[in-house]
């Protein structure tokens, strides 16, 4: 679990389980958290002056903040920087913070990066140039960003043509077969690509799919 105690301190962080670098599930937060850092506010200390005091507890009440966010899913080194300047935290402070995070464990931008790619080409069927817009909007590193879109990138035509047949609905179906002057076609065209285009799948893939996949569709025997 997070160790969120100054560098320097004479005991060492607990270790995490599994391999190095291994980011604490959200119920190892839940449940380390309270513990730990009551320990750093409660352990003896030296007398210090009254403003290390008050730093200290300004550090251990943004590594808390933090870690409530970590519990919820994986956050960028970025998105937390952002979230830590939203909340005006100084300068000085938030560097302190992040130092204590990256020390924990806590802070892997490529698993941030392979996990936001998997989760959002399965829940909104996102195209790689629109997982990669997100992306640099959290600040990941290009390298990152590319090594996460590698990870199934020959699927991406399955994940169109998919988007395709779940917007082309049974009437659609019945008026592409019964049509005779394609008006219905073009404006179902135009309505896919549009959807396309949000998702972030390349023009090139988009209008060889949408022709395909509105062929099959007036004519099942294609199929």
């Amino acid at each position: 679990m997070a160790d969120l105690r100054p560098a320097g301190s004479d005991s060492a962080p607990a270790a995490a389980p599994g391999a190095p670098g291994h980011l604490p599930t959200a119920a190892e937060v839940r449940t380390d958290l309270g513990r730990r850092t009551q320990e750093i506010l409660e352990a003896p200390r030296d007398p210090v002056a009254p403003g290390a005091r008050e730093r200290e507890k300004a550090v251990v009440h943004e590594c808390r903040y933090l870690m409530r966010l970590l519990a919820m899913r994986r956050r960028s080194e970025g998105e937390m920087r952002t979230r830590l300047a939203r909340r005006e935290v100084s300068t000085d402070i938030a560097h302190e913070v992040m130092a204590r995070i990256d020390r924990a464990g806590l802070i892997d931008d490529a698993a941030f990066a392979r996990d936001w790619v998997a989760q959002r080409r399965a829940l909104r069927a996102l195209g790689d140039e629109a997982l990669r817009r997100e992306l640099r909007d959290r600040a990941v590193e290009p390298a990152h960003i590319e090594s996460a879109l590698t990870t199934g990138r020959s699927d991406e035509e399955t994940r169109c043509r998919d988007l395709v047949r779940s917007r082309i609905g049974h009437r659609d179906r019945q008026r592409l077969r019964a049509e005779g002057d394609g008006s219905h076609r073009r404006r179902l065209s135009r309505r896919l690509d549009a959807l396309l285009t949000r998702k972030g799948y390349p023009g090139s893939l988009a209008v060889h799919v949408i022709a395909s996949e509105l062929r099959e569709a007036a004519d099942p025997a294609l199929r």
